[in-house]
């Protein structure tokens, strides 16, 4: 049996990829729970479940994508959207209407619990999921350079609080550094928020993707 969802995020990850979204039924209407949306993330038996990256190059935020799920890791954690897959079953089978999204936000005050960049190891045990979906209309991006490379960093309101999180969507990067003023005239953005692994007992929050009026 096949799994369907929308992707939300194709980000960079430890050298490989993180592949994210929420699912569909076979109507292409998303799956709803008590909790919000249902989200899911395909991983493999790899080092921190990442994806090959030439296995998903060829998918692009707002596809709608079919994998065949092979089980699901033993340790629960708050990554509980992940799911092990047939390997290389990543078949896109359609496009998600960008006009939809609204419906998929969250709706919490905080993002996951807190004000922060990041999350605790005490913070990290209750929480029962690392996904989410944002709308912001205020936005601007800064860049941070190191010696090997530049980093982005997507700042933004929202619930009156001021975030500051790194990108890690990789298309969203190549377009930034092709074109600074990619955001110029965009008045409403899509983030999907992630949780990162464990970094010196710390859990980073990244924006895994990133949508805008024009997607």
């Amino acid at each position: 049996m096949t799994i369907r969802f929308v992707c939300l995020a194709n980000s960079i990850k430890e050298g490989g990829r993180c592949l994210a979204g929420i699912e569909l039924n076979n109507s292409n209407e998303p799956i709803i729970g008590i909790n919000g949306p249902k989200w899911i993330r395909p991983i493999c038996k790899t080092q921190h479940g990442k994806i090959y990256t030439h296995w998903v190059t060829h998918i692009k935020l707002l596809d709608i994508v079919e994998i065949e799920p092979a089980g699901f890791p033993a340790k629960p954690s708050y990554q509980s959207e992940n799911v092990f897959f047939k390997d290389e079953y990543l078949k896109v089978v359609g496009r998600f209407d960008r006009r939809r999204l609204h419906d998929l936000c969250d709706n919490h005050y905080y993002i996951f619990g807190n004000w922060g960049k990041t999350l605790s190891t005490e913070e990290i045990i209750p929480l029962n999921h690392s996904l989410l979906l944002l709308h912001v209309s205020q936005f601007n991006i800064t860049e941070k350079i190191s010696p090997d490379k530049k980093h982005l960093r997507l700042h933004f309101q929202y619930n009156e609080t001021h975030y500051d999180f790194p990108i890690t969507d990789p298309v969203f990067t190549q377009l930034y550094t092709n074109n600074a003023d990619i955001l110029t005239g965009i008045k409403n953005l899509y983030l999907c928020i992630s949780i990162g692994i464990n970094f010196n007992d710390w859990y980073y929050k990244l924006v895994a993707g990133i949508i805008s009026d024009s997607s």
